[in-house]
């Protein structure tokens, strides 16, 4: 029963972030970010998924399997609303093109940010191939010049937005470890917490492409 309020609770929200996005001026969103839209729809790239934006509802519709599908994710739809409108100036916010932590963006009060990384370091340890893989369905390229990992990839969540993903395997003295970098400059992008709704997203699409087993 509180999974299905909680769930409840996520589409109820998803209907006020449509409702908070008819607020903002959309044609100053699509001149700021370089977006194509028509009189009915805002279009653009999230995670390699062609989407685009009701301009008279603000519903978040999906291209997949060759045709236009409503997005109730509440992960996936309030990281598109937050990209777009978090940030209020005139022109759009630049990549400082400096990788670090989300730990470098903590607040006061928030805790600990690897213990929902270490589950899906688990799931894709001994899945190196499939990850590379995953990543390049996202739009991924390798990453080089970082840390030595076995996997490295910059994952576009948007054009204009990137993430990078790091993944070392485990070994006979260390655990597996997953790493997601962040552009110094990315709370000027998004508030604290849409990181962790991004995060949970794109961690969870990359294991839906991986298609292995879950324990």
């Amino acid at each position: 029963m509180k999974k299905q309020n909680l769930q409840s609770n996520y589409d109820s929200q998803v209907d006020v972030g449509r409702r908070i996005f008819l607020e903002y001026d959309q044609e100053r969103l699509i001149h700021k970010f370089l977006l194509d839209a028509d009189e009915q729809w805002i279009y653009l790239i999230y995670m390699n998924t062609p989407c685009r934006i009701s301009r008279e509802s603000g519903q978040i519709d999906e291209f997949r399997d060759d045709a236009w599908t409503e997005c109730r994710n509440y992960s996936t739809v309030m990281t598109i609303y937050d990209l777009l409108c978090y940030h209020q100036g005139p022109n759009a916010p630049v990549l400082f093109h400096q990788w670090c932590t989300v730990g470098t963006f903590i607040v006061t009060g928030v805790s600990d940010t690897g213990t929902f990384t270490r589950k899906y370091a688990a799931l894709f340890d001994g899945h190196v191939e499939e990850l590379r893989s995953a990543c390049a369905s996202l739009g991924g390229i390798p990453e080089t010049g970082k840390p030595r990992a076995d996997v490295a990839f910059r994952i576009p969540v948007t054009p204009f937005f990137p993430v990078l993903l790091q993944f070392w395997e485990s070994d006979e003295e260390f655990p597996p470890k997953l790493q997601l970098m962040w552009d110094r400059n990315a709370d000027s992008f998004l508030h604290f917490e849409t990181t962790f709704f991004l995060q949970g997203d794109l961690l969870e699409r990359l294991k839906k492409a991986m298609a292995i087993s879950v324990p």
